[in-house]
């Protein structure tokens, strides 16, 4: 159970001289000080800060642009910045160092502590948010001046925090950097001597995030527009297929349309239901359509939802989200319960492997992609010491291919195109905790058939079988596993089956952050940008041809039961056009 401790108390400088809170937050008995901003919005490239929150020793003031101006703000917080002694605490650092670079020209400290990465870090698991904490911390009493501000906001229907009044504002906002300050002193010792090596990890990928989100990567808006109409013109042409078969116009993006016509007019019986007990015509009801006619209509649906999907996901968010035709996604490095990155604003982690949309994105001068070649498969080895998986990858075989050739009883070098997917469907199927269910599905065969491949994976691979069914169980005791490096990971007893595939996810997840702050440090040296991470691969521009080894290298510089092996391409004109050499 949390032990809930008394709320901080403090004294609100309310009529503060900047120069006076200059010499006061340096000379501080307390290391830490606790910086946060308040802002017009949360997107840095278009809100900015109307003031700035600071906490130190028992104290806090909150300054505000109206009072002071922007530039003497900005004169304050470089000054306070540029002090080594001190350990500058945000929550989420980089929204806040954004909005002070772009608001007041002050840049990051060399010392930062985040304490949303703290808190990760002790329990992955959400919530993460400040106030959360802070109620869990300090008890209700943490959350009073923003139950308060929230209820002002809505009374008098005010656009954002800049209108609230000082004497509802200036606490609230003192509260978040006291608060801040306070949590971080419970629990930073604790979690810093637990993860000693991903606490410093984490904290080290702050200024590279922050480096890559404000110098964002390039796209083509006139490539995305013409991409645009491709799109609507191959859906209108569907459309046209549609109506000439059904013989009667049909909105493809009616569900009630969709259910009369393949339910009603042909008479199928409804593949499965909605969670309202309605027929479905999801993808995967579409896809179990079987009537000679009706399969037709189903699969063009599909085409016309995939191309919808494509348009709407990237290709119009993209054109909308530009800035002087770049980019500046945000990379929240504490976005996943594994600890791997997650993407938004736009996401660029979930960017599908189509030539067409990738590009999208071109060069400042040339792209070089550097993509770890199976990482899961190789952690999946290394883990459960799955003797003839290591061996196959130590021999430079194609795990995929080796699998099916133990499937299908056949050599490596005579298995064809579909027993290799099934080979693939197979070793990822290990890792996620796929059933015969699934398996069926995806490589088009019954469910016995995918039933006795699964057996035969287990009877090929037993001790990784032995892993994962001791992983399993031991995550269902203990309520968490841990990766490779250490990360815990928690796990709810019911989803214990998940065990594997989160301690593989997060170790690759490690591996990730670990080669992103290594080649970012060896990058910064040489000149170079790091642009794109997306799971295990790193895409950078503007490196010069002798890096390529050096960054090749450094990726590579991990001690497992194999090598590490990463794959290099590259393009001069857009991240959709790489090539090897």
């Amino acid at each position: 159970m949390t032990t809930v401790h008394n709320l901080p108390q403090y004294d609100h400088i309310t009529t503060p001289r900047l120069e006076d809170l200059q010499h006061s937050i340096l000379g501080s008995n307390d290391r830490l000080v606790a910086v946060d901003t308040e802002t017009t919005g949360l997107k840095w490239l278009n809100d900015k800060a109307f003031g700035v929150s600071l906490a130190w020793d028992n104290q806090a003031a909150f300054i505000r642009n109206t009072d002071f101006g922007s530039a003497q703000i900005g004169v304050l917080m470089t000054e306070l910045f540029k002090a080594d002694h001190k350990v500058f605490v945000f929550h989420n650092a980089e929204f806040d160092l954004h909005m002070i670079r772009e608001t007041y020209g002050a840049y990051p400290p060399k010392n930062i502590l985040d304490t949303l990465r703290i808190s990760h870090l002790r329990n992955s698991k959400p919530p993460h948010g400040l106030k959360e904490l802070a109620t869990q911390a300090f008890g209700p009493g943490a959350s009073a001046a923003e139950n308060t501000i929230k209820a002002y906001i809505k009374e008098y229907k005010l656009k954002d925090y800049s209108q609230v009044p000082n004497e509802f504002m200036d606490p609230y906002a003192c509260m978040d950097t006291v608060l801040t300050k306070a949590w971080a002193h419970l629990y930073m010792d604790e979690v810093k001597e637990a993860y000693p090596k991903l606490f410093q990890l984490e904290h080290m990928l702050i200024p590279i995030i922050l480096e890559m989100e404000h110098q964002g990567i390039k796209i083509d808006l006139d490539y995305i527009d013409i991409l645009h109409r491709q799109y609507k013109s191959e859906q209108r042409s569907i459309q046209d297929e549609i109506y000439k078969i059904v013989g009667r116009p049909m909105e493809v993006s009616s569900p009630k349309q969709l259910q009369s016509y393949f339910y009603d007019q042909l008479g199928i019986k409804p593949p499965r239901e909605t969670a309202g007990g309605g027929r479905s015509t999801d993808e995967t009801s579409l896809q179990a359509i079987t009537h000679p006619i009706g399969s037709k209509v189903a699969k063009l649906i599909l085409r016309w939802r995939s191309i919808e999907k494509v348009d709407t996901t990237y290709v119009q968010p993209y054109q909308n989200s530009a800035r002087n035709s770049r980019l500046h996604p945000r990379w929240n490095a504490m976005g996943t319960i594994t600890g791997r990155f997650s993407g938004s604003d736009p996401n660029l982690q979930n960017i599908p492997a189509d030539e067409k949309v990738r590009r999208i994105f071109i060069p400042d001068r040339e792209f070089f992609d550097f993509d770890f070649s199976q990482i899961e498969l190789r952690m999946m080895a290394h883990a459960s010491q799955q003797h003839s998986m290591i061996e196959s990858f130590n021999a430079g075989t194609d795990l995929h291919a080796y699998t099916a050739s133990l499937i299908f009883d056949t050599p490596p070098d005579q298995v064809d195109k579909d027993q290799r997917q099934i080979g693939k469907r197979l070793n990822f199927g290990a890792i996620y905790g796929g059933g015969s269910k699934g398996l069926a599905r995806q490589c088009h065969v019954t469910q016995t058939q995918a039933r006795t491949f699964l057996n035969q994976l287990w009877d090929a691979y037993p001790i990784m079988k032995g892993w994962i069914e001791r992983t399993k169980r031991n995550a269902e005791r203990d309520g968490y596993v841990k990766t490779l490096h250490g990360r815990k990971i928690p796990v709810l007893a019911e989803d214990s089956f998940k065990a594997p595939n989160y301690l593989i996810q997060g170790t690759a997840g490690d591996i990730i952050k670990i080669s992103l702050v290594k080649t970012a440090q060896y990058v910064k040296s040489v000149g170079g940008r790091i642009r794109n991470t997306v799971h295990d691969q790193i895409l950078f521009d503007e490196i010069d041809e002798s890096s390529i080894e050096e960054i090749k290298e450094i990726m590579e510089d991990f001690s497992f039961s194999m090598p590490v092996t990463v794959e290099m391409k590259r393009s001069k004109e857009s991240w959709g056009d790489l090539i090897h050499e």
